[in-house]
């Protein structure tokens, strides 16, 4: 299949269908191979995470090769609807014995996480502290959850703010969580006082980037996007110009990967971000914004997403 590509997948039947983000339209004869049938998470690596509905046997797939890397049965304390809307990030190349598949779920401080070669995965409750909860809640105070994370050196990293990065290390039996303080380069408008900014972290080449989708309102497409490049030496986010000819593909619920540019006609320098109902295209060099609607994409799908290359 012609990969990178977007996927579509229905929560209720199980039903996943790949789509081509430059054609705008179903891909002819897509295979999807041993995901047939399975509920499903994507991974920023390009494997998916994924589960027999019946057995609950749980594997990596790899879109590129159909092949399977096994992992521990995962529980139904993560049901579909919940599993497809994590985030699932892995610390390295899977095929690693010391590579972590952490799991990630939207909305609770649980994190579950475990080894190729494991027998079960390892749930974690996290407390990260608190904050003023939303107007339409009850308590006055709600826990501060992971959202945005991206894997880079080995190491997890979340919730970037204008004073430190927080950072997830299993280099134990159980996850270290501890930050490292940033210089006060971003605000905690994230540098954007026009309106609202949708925050993204992902790994590319070795390197911690920010993305920051700008909109002058939650209701309405995003105008413009910006990038910074974490420098570990200097604990400071760098303003990035360009991409050094890569791609970064985006979409809901902060899945964050990068490709190379001019793969599957998708533009070097420029980021791409789905929502189900169109693709918005972001160019780092010169700024300009493009929304593309996607007229023939599923209606019934519960989230668009990349299926990308992985190397094996």
């Amino acid at each position: 299949m012609p990969l990178p590509c977007l996927a579509f997948h229905s929560v209720v039947d199980r039903s996943t269908i790949l789509f081509s983000p430059t054609a705008k339209k179903p891909i002819a004869g897509g295979d999807i191979g041993n995901l047939e049938n399975m509920s499903i998470c994507p991974t920023t690596h390009g494997f998916m995470l994924a589960r027999d509905p019946t057995t609950l046997a749980t594997f990596l797939w790899s879109p590129q090769s159909d092949g399977k890397i096994e992992l521990p049965p995962l529980g139904l304390e993560i049901e579909d609807d919940l599993l497809v809307d994590c985030t699932c990030l892995l610390s390295s190349n899977p095929t690693a014995a010391d590579c972590v598949v952490l799991l990630v779920e939207p909305g609770a401080p649980f994190i579950w996480y475990c080894h190729a070669g494991d027998t079960k995965w390892e749930e974690h409750e996290y407390d990260i502290g608190t904050r003023l909860a939303l107007p339409d809640l009850d308590l006055p105070e709600e826990k501060v959850l992971i959202t945005p994370i991206a894997t880079c050196r080995g190491k997890f990293y979340f919730n970037s703010t204008s004073t430190s990065l927080g950072v997830i290390d299993f280099c134990g039996a159980a996850p270290v969580f501890s930050s490292i303080p940033i210089d006060n380069t971003i605000d905690e408008n994230y540098g954007y006082k026009g309106g609202s900014a949708k925050v993204f972290l992902l790994e590319s080449d070795d390197e911690l980037y920010m993305v920051r989708l700008l909109s002058a309102s939650v209701f309405k497409p995003y105008h413009g996007a910006t990038v910074l490049k974490m420098d570990f030496e200097r604990q400071r986010w760098r303003r990035m110009d360009d991409l050094s000819g890569r791609t970064f593909l985006l979409s809901s619920y902060e899945f964050g990967a990068t490709c190379k540019g001019g793969e599957c006609g998708l533009q070097q320098d420029h980021i791409y971000f789905t929502d189900r109902k169109s693709l918005q295209i972001f160019s780092v060099k010169d700024g300009s914004a493009e929304l593309q609607k996607l007229d023939e994409a599923p209606l019934a799908a519960d989230k668009a997403f990349w299926m990308l290359s992985t190397g094996l």
